[in-house]
């Protein structure tokens, strides 16, 4: 039930701060020459992995493959792999709410916090 409810809140977390993420790996590979099995053969990532994250049906994936995939292509900086750009609003609204921080929280983030410190905790 905790894990149903933590990922609701994720999901409308990303509904309410528009973004565009840029997974880059398909032109890396082309650019490249290489294919998703020789990827597949380097990493030990399925290739079924690999094809999701190239045409971003995967919406999460684990540190380990990037990295894994930043070994195998050589790749120092992980802009160069994904890119994620918030919408212009977001970015001014984080920029307003970072300048009035206290403890690493604004008042906007101290209610967030416990409303969903109460939405996990219900029903326990």
């Amino acid at each position: 039930m905790i894990h149903q409810k933590t990922n609701e809140i994720i999901i409308e977390t990303l509904a309410k701060y528009p973004h565009k993420v840029n997974v880059k790996l398909g032109k890396i590979l082309r650019a490249r020459g290489m294919t998703q099995g020789d990827l597949h053969r380097l990493t030990g990532l399925r290739i079924a992995t690999i094809n999701e994250l190239v045409h971003f049906k995967k919406k999460s994936f684990t540190v380990a493959h990037l990295i894994s995939i930043m070994i195998a292509l050589r790749i120092w900086d992980i802009r160069e792999l994904i890119e994620i750009e918030f919408d212009e609003e977001v970015v001014e609204y984080f920029k307003q709410e970072r300048a009035v921080m206290k403890r690493g929280f604004t008042e906007d983030l101290e209610k967030t916090l416990q409303a969903n410190v109460n939405r996990m905790n219900e029903g326990k």
